[in-house]
């Protein structure tokens, strides 16, 4: 029994967690529309792990062309939340880094000053 829930609920937490991240990083990288990019990735989301399973549910009985369709629609939708998680992640990195900038300008400015103190320093000796 657990043989058959464990990968079912590893599954879904995965799906879960990576639209989450998907669709609050679509909504970051357009940030005019916020909560209808919210509302698309999530339609989306659901639409995509709904035709995977519809797909492997009626491989057999499906014609050739709309398998086709079907598999090139779910790359395309992992595409897109690929695209979404990289805007979330790429978020998350420019805030830190813009957090970082202004010591590191600091930290420059003030090695310049103690620079210059120690020339004046040894000039003086």
């Amino acid at each position: 029994m657990i043989n058959a829930i464990l990968p079912f609920i590893t599954a879904i937490a995965l799906s879960g967690i990576a639209a989450y991240y998907s669709v609050i990083g679509l909504a970051q990288i357009f940030p005019g529309s916020y909560w209808p990019i919210i509302i698309m990735g999530s339609v989306l989301e659901a639409a995509k792990l709904v035709t995977v399973s519809w797909l492997y549910d009626n491989w057999k009985e499906t014609f050739s062309a709309l398998k086709a369709y079907f598999l090139i629609a779910v790359v395309l939708l992992m595409a897109i939340t690929s695209m979404g998680i990289f805007g979330y992640l790429s978020k998350a990195h420019i805030e830190h880094s813009t957090g970082i900038t202004p010591l590191v300008e600091k930290e420059m400015i003030y090695e310049e000053k103690i620079k210059t103190l120690k020339e004046n320093i040894e000039t003086n000796r």
